[in-house]
């Protein structure tokens, strides 16, 4: 019954090809339409790739710790700012699993993560050491290793990408148009012993 059915869907396919022909080829005007009416699928959003270095504070900690905490945080901005490897110094010093990556958290974009740590990765300079910014999960220092503006994506850009997603909807409609025939037209035969 499986291989009926793949053999089916095979045949109706290939029916569906004959049929259409060059009419699954989407033209130019039909790529320009799709791409106009949907313009808002075609930004990407602002983004920045960031590493970083937390010291975490826990809501037990009492003054003593909490200044402490600070502490090392300033000794660990210091020690960058007089050249020290920002990778080496997270991984022996981060509270954070990205230590593991020297830091890195990979590509950001806005909303997706604590407002003082995004007003601060998004405004800083590309390498810089940031200040110490404190969140609710601790005091970080960022650095911003690329920054990419939003832009969007032209349409020569994705003309290739737009046409096959327009030809495969033209293919799928047909398909279910046939389908839809073949089923109303079917004959049931009923074979008696």
């Amino acid at each position: 019954k499986f291989n009926e059915d793949i053999a089916f869907t095979i045949k109706v396919k290939q029916l569906v090809q004959i049929d259409l022909g060059n009419k699954a080829k989407p033209s130019a005007k039909e790529i320009s339409k799709f791409y106009n009416e949907n313009k808002d699928k075609f930004v990407v959003p602002e983004s920045v790739h960031v590493r970083h270095i937390l010291v975490a504070i826990d809501q037990g900690d009492d003054e003593k710790i909490k200044a402490e905490k600070k502490e090392k945080i300033e000794n660990l901005h210091k020690q960058l700012s007089d050249g020290a490897d920002f990778a080496e110094v997270a991984r022996t010093n981060s509270d954070c699993p990205s230590k593991e990556n020297g830091g890195d958290l990979g590509i950001i974009k806005k909303g997706e993560t604590v407002k003082q740590f995004e007003d601060a990765a998004f405004s800083q300079e590309k390498n810089v050491i940031g200040p110490v910014v404190t969140t609710e999960y601790g005091h970080h220092i960022i650095q911003v290793i690329d920054h990419n503006k939003a832009k969007t994506i032209t349409m020569a850009e994705t003309k290739s990408k737009i046409s096959n997603y327009l030809e495969q909807q033209k293919q799928m409609e047909a398909f279910s148009s046939l389908v839809k025939k073949l089923r109303e037209n079917a004959k049931i035969l009923i074979y008696e012993n």
